[in-house]
């Protein structure tokens, strides 16, 4: 797997938020986590529906997990509550899901096709929310591990090269791309430093 960049979108929404994640996927987006944890079922199904169908193949979502059949999803997210579900994943193209530390990455029996990691470095999106790694215990990690590790919080124009360097499979951006005027243009300028 070569180095992925994934944007996760907010939970409250951005102003005209599926007009930018089409601009986004038009950017050259690969891959968009929908987290929208208050949304009811049909909010989810309403969310989706203003994204071009082209574009479903590329979404993963962090609950309402029926839509992925319906719509044609990528596949699902599993969080720390629904970790403990027995999802059947027969008709998921992937399954992925959310840890805060690496010892629970390493006692966890599933095969995810990658898994998050957070915080990397302190979070942009959810105040005080600090990271407890080091650069050290990181790389020792990832060394040993057999998950594709994507790093998730405080992702940024300035330490996405450190993210690379450490060998994590990619990155999970939110508050850095959507805590700006133009998600877009911070999404090239990310992508453009990794190339």
């Amino acid at each position: 797997m070569s180095f992925e960049f994934i944007i996760i979108t907010p939970e409250k929404d951005y102003p005209k938020e599926t007009e930018v994640i089409c601009n986004l996927f038009k950017a050259g987006l690969k891959k968009l986590h929908v987290r929208k944890p208050n949304a009811s079922l049909n909010e989810l199904r309403d969310y989706i529906k203003h994204i071009p169908k082209q574009f479903h193949k590329r979404i993963v979502v962090h609950s309402h997990y029926e839509l992925t059949k319906e719509f044609n999803l990528k596949g699902i997210h599993l969080t720390e509550k629904t970790k403990k579900l027995k999802v059947r994943a027969n008709h998921l193209k992937i399954v992925s899901a959310s840890f805060h530390s690496v010892q629970d990455i390493f006692k966890s029996r599933r095969k995810y096709e990658y898994v998050f990691l957070s915080p990397v470095f302190d979070s942009i999106s959810k105040q005080g929310y600090k990271s407890n790694f080091t650069n050290d215990e990181l790389a020792l990690f990832l060394k040993k591990s057999k998950q594709n590790v994507f790093a998730l919080g405080g992702i940024n124009y300035r330490n996405i090269l450190s993210v690379k360097k450490l060998k994590f499979s990619g990155a999970a951006a939110l508050g850095y791309i959507w805590e700006s005027k133009n998600p877009v243009e911070r999404y090239k300028k990310l992508v453009s430093k990794i190339k």
